[in-house]
Order: C-alpha cells, then sequence, then structure tokens
C-alpha cells in the first residue's frame, strides 16, 4: 500500500513540473539521514544512495550547507568522517557556539537576499553596496587564514 502511494505521489509532482516547464529525472534510491551529537550539538545529513552514480551529500544542522556530489558511498563516508572531526575539533572552542550561531546568521542573510531580489526591485547602488560587503567579508576571511593558527590537519580546506 506506501509504494503505490508513493508511487502515485511521485507522479502528480512529476506530471505538475513538468506542466510548469521542469525536466523531471525519477532517481531511484534510498534517503540516508544521519545525526550525531557533538557536546550538545546537532550534526546531521542526508544523502541519497542510487544507481547513477551520483550522491548528493548535505549537511542539514547545525546550519545547512551543499557539501557536494560525490561519485560513491565511500567518499559520502569520508566526508561526513572529517566534517564530523572538525565539527568535534571546533567544539573545543571557546566560541564554538558563537561559530554556529554566526554561520546560522549567514544562512539567513542569504534567504533574506534572496527574498530581497525576487520580490523587490533593487536600485544598482544598493546591489553594489551589498556585494561591496560581500567582497569585504571575503577579503576579512582570506586574510585570517594566513593570520590565524591552524588546528586541523587530516584534510586542507575545501575553498580557502
Amino acid at each position: 500500500m506506501k509504494h503505490a502511494y508513493l508511487k502515485t505521489e511521485m507522479s502528480k509532482h512529476e506530471m505538475l513540473l513538468n506542466q510548469m516547464g521542469g525536466d523531471v529525472k525519477i532517481i531511484k534510491g534510498i534517503m540516508c539521514y544521519v545525526k550525531f551529537d557533538i557536546k550538545g550539538t546537532l550534526v546531521e545529513y542526508i544523502y541519497h544512495i542510487n544507481n547513477s552514480e551520483n550522491y548528493f551529500l548535505q549537511r542539514i544542522s547545525p546550519y545547512p550547507m551543499n557539501i557536494g556530489t560525490y561519485p560513491n558511498k565511500d567518499e559520502i563516508i569520508s566526508v561526513i568522517k572529517h566534517d564530523i572531526n572538525q565539527f568535534k575539533n571546533a567544539s573545543n572552542s571557546t566560541v564554538f557556539k558563537d561559530f554556529i550561531n554566526v554561520n546560522q546568521k549567514f544562512n539567513n542573510t542569504l534567504r533574506h537576499f534572496e527574498d530581497l531580489y525576487l520580490y523587490y526591485n533593487i536600485p544598482h547602488e544598493i546591489f553594489k553596496k551589498i556585494n561591496n560587503c560581500i567582497d569585504e567579508m571575503e577579503n576579512l576571511i582570506t586574510e585570517h587564514k594566513t593570520k590565524c593558527k591552524r588546528v586541523y590537519f587530516e584534510k586542507d580546506p575545501d575553498t580557502i
């Protein structure tokens, strides 16, 4: 009974999204949910196991982040292992909760910015000001990468 319901729901979604102009690809597989508790902070992930050699991994808490797409389950496990080890290491910091709060603020700001440009006609000078603020933040992060003591060495940073 449950399988028939899911198949019907999938067909409804596919039809509606096709009518909207979307190109829908049904990928059968198993959605995995993984949860870790690191000193009272939940770190949660979701990923999809399938036959297409295309595993999409997302961290859903303590703040959402698309981590990447990987060709096999072994890489997914390795990435989660490093991520958890990094969170365990970071949890020893006296500013760990602040780090989590700043990342949550980044995510909220990203959503606010998207609402701003999807719902309003933003003057060029305001857009330029927002863009300059983001550039300043990027420069601050890059600058302090070289000034701060590195504390995790099991792998190199992915983006900086």
